[in-house]
C-alpha cells in the first residue's frame, strides 16, 4: 500500500501523477514541498487546488499552476480521475 493518494511515473525532470476519482477525501491533506513546483493539469473534472489563506480554485485542463516552496496547499477531490504533470524547480 502506498503512503500517497496517487500513482506516480517519473519522466526525466517531471512527474506524472494520477489521482483516482475514488480517492478518499481524507487522504488529500494540507502539505508543503521543499521546492517550487509547476503543475499542468492534463485531465480531470471538478478538482480544485487550495493554497494557504485562499479559497479552493478550479483546476482546469491545460492550465499551469505555480506552487512556491514551503507554501501549504491541498487538492480537493473532483468528479473524474485527475492527471497532472509536476515539474520540480530545485
Amino acid at each position: 500500500m502506498s503512503d500517497f493518494p496517487f500513482k506516480e511515473t517519473r519522466l526525466s525532470n517531471m512527474l506524472i501523477r494520477e489521482f483516482s476519482k475514488d480517492v478518499e477525501s481524507s487522504e488529500l491533506v494540507w502539505h508543503q514541498d521543499q521546492e517550487d513546483r509547476e503543475i499542468v493539469i492534463l485531465e480531470g473534472v471538478g478538482w480544485k487546488l487550495q493554497m494557504d489563506n485562499d479559497i479552493p480554485r478550479d483546476m482546469i485542463p491545460g492550465e499551469k499552476y505555480h506552487i512556491p516552496k514551503y507554501t501549504f496547499h491541498r487538492i480537493w477531490k473532483g468528479d473524474s480521475n485527475l492527471v497532472l504533470e509536476v515539474i520540480k524547480n530545485v
